[in-house]
């Protein structure tokens, strides 16, 4: 499930991303993940910005790193 759109979709259709040592892993399969489709990858950096604190609490994302990780 997407953790921005929150509908569901086929594992190979999203992009994982999971918590290694504080840092933003892309797929790495490492610990509890969470998800993004590829329109919702796409949307705003306010948008992302604000469904990744959500999920990540302990992690201090800078919003311009967002976009890079794609």
């Amino acid at each position: 499930m997407c953790i921005v759109c929150k509908n569901r979709f086929e594992k190979r259709l999203l992009n994982r991303f999971s918590m290694d040592a504080n840092k933003l892993c892309v797929n790495v399969k490492l610990g509890r993940g969470i998800y993004l489709c590829q329109t919702c990858a796409l949307k705003e950096e306010k948008i992302l910005y604000k469904a990744f604190s959500k999920m990540c609490k302990k992690l201090k994302i800078i919003p311009q790193n967002l976009k890079e990780l794609f």
